[in-house]
């Protein structure tokens, strides 16, 4: 039949859609732009539903409506507001699964995996010629759609379309539900906002007063707590510190023209293309998980033109575009140079390791005197977030030929009264990535190339870029021997 036919015959309302989620089912729920439709629909129904599984990443929405049912509910590759204060208190469990290995235990060891049941995900309308894509986030959207047994997804008409490996033919989905997120996504919004505190309500007001509001609708449901200086950095309109702007001079230094790039979210990483560390360069190529403000203007003025990358020469690629400001995602959308492939293939690290001088750039929360990173954790394993992309990004970047991995700090935390580089981990403390992998470190001190050094040269170049307040300190616990 047309695919005209067949999108009618699969359209519905929400209520309708997630009635296909029956006792015992998996339902998965990919990170980013959820559908926000289905979930309200699903919450409203969990009671009916029995022996569930809630598995999501990022969730966008509170899951104790999921967990008052009697259902399971796991938090995947990242946490975020929502998700953090249920894992904190142990109620619902992380799932700590590299982007790249999501689809390994169900494809090879389909016997003693978790089934993927349904899925739940949005996309953008389909093309001319039936064809859906799943806006500028497409991260694992398809690959669960393409294993799930049933799949529902929301149409947002306000999602962007992408090149790259995203299209999927109508046939694959089980039930269509049509939104209108510009309009009614506002009146969520004001709505929100009214209900804030007149100090928070001010607050808010300013930032929407700065962008596009409908950028805003996925953080509704955590406005009265989500930290707004964050917020702020995530959507590229706040002010870089006088320590971001240090750093950002001495990662500069660390890019080689004709380098293939990766640049991770969080600070300080995402100011670096706002603070000009790539301006000067030439050739530079784009192979990253998401992007950072700024990197799409970097692409149309050509400083990342990709001639020199060794794999998808002349494009820049990603798994998503989250992280984009207005200005991006207008230069992105429809563009054929900006191109989304699925994380098991894009985020291989042994498929970065072949790029030309790759470089990554990320974050950390501490790194110990004998380069152990820890980015995802602190005050003895309290998870703040998960591992995204990081591990599998650094790795490449380290293995490829010419390539390097950074990881970047401020040298201090708590306004100065604590620092993060520490003569070792506290206990219990989550570590992202082990010393035998750890590379490049930055401060707003300098760089402390750690690769080749054994134990009391890395803790020597680490106190050199540490805060000067806490030097000496750092120095005492290396005399006394506590590392050999």
């Amino acid at each position: 039949m047309p695919w005209q036919q067949e999108y009618k015959s699969r359209l519905t309302s929400p209520e309708e859609a997630v009635s296909i989620v029956k006792d015992g089912d998996r339902v998965v729920v990919p990170l980013t732009e959820q559908p926000m439709s289905l979930i309200r629909a699903l919450a409203q129904r969990a009671h009916e539903v029995s022996g569930a599984t809630l598995s999501v990443a990022v969730p966008q929405f509170d899951v104790g409506p999921f967990l008052d049912a009697g259902w399971n509910v796991e938090i995947e590759n990242f946490i975020g507001p929502y998700g953090r204060p249920y894992e904190n208190d142990g109620i619902v469990p992380y799932v700590p699964l590299a982007f790249s290995l999501t689809f390994k235990s169900p494809d090879e060891r389909p016997d003693s995996s978790k089934p993927i049941d349904v899925a739940l995900v949005s996309v953008a309308p389909p093309n001319n010629h039936g064809q859906i894509t799943f806006g500028p986030q497409a991260w694992y959207k398809r690959g669960f759609v393409q294993r799930a047994d049933r799949t529902a997804v929301e149409v947002n008409p306000a999602l962007i379309r992408t090149h790259g490996d995203t299209f999927m033919p109508l046939k694959d989905i089980t039930k269509l539900v049509e939104v209108e997120p510009p309009k009614d996504g506002r009146q969520r919004l004001n709505r929100a906002i009214a209900a804030l505190t007149k100090e928070r309500r001010a607050a808010i007001e300013e930032i929407v007063a700065l962008v596009n509001p409908n950028r805003l609708v996925p953080a509704i449901p955590y406005l009265d707590t989500i930290d707004l200086n964050r917020l702020k950095t995530q959507l590229g309109i706040d002010d870089p510190s006088p320590e971001s702007r240090a750093i950002a001079e001495n990662v500069k230094r660390l890019i080689p023209h004709g380098a293939t790039i990766q640049v991770g979210v969080g600070t300080p990483s995402s100011y670096m293309p706002r603070l000009g560390v790539f301006d000067d360069k030439i050739d530079l190529g784009l192979h990253t998980e998401l992007t950072v403000p700024g990197v799409a203007k970097l692409v149309e003025t050509g400083v990342i033109n990709g001639s020199r990358k060794t794999i998808h020469k002349n494009r820049a690629v990603a798994v998503s575009w989250s992280g984009a400001n207005d200005e991006d995602l207008q230069v992105i959308d429809n563009n054929p140079i900006f191109e989304l492939y699925s994380p098991e293939y894009l985020l291989d690290p042994w498929l970065i390791a072949q790029n030309h001088a790759q470089i990554g750039m990320n974050n950390a929360l501490s790194v110990d005197l004998t380069g152990q990173i820890a980015s995802e954790s602190v005050l003895g394993g309290r998870m703040i977030n998960g591992i995204g992309g990081q591990p599998e990004t650094h790795i490449g970047a380290l293995y490829s030929k010419g390539g390097r991995a950074i990881t970047m700090l401020y040298s201090t935390a708590l306004e100065g009264a604590v620092s993060r580089i520490v003569p070792k981990l506290e206990s219990g403390e989550l570590v992202t990535m082990p010393r035998f992998w750890a590379d490049t470190i930055v401060t707003e001190y300098g760089v402390a190339d750690l690769l080749g050094k054994n134990h009391k040269e890395r803790a020597e170049a680490l106190i050199a870029i540490a805060h000067p307040d806490f030097r000496s300190g750092l120095k005492k616990s290396l005399s006394s021997g506590f590392i050999s």
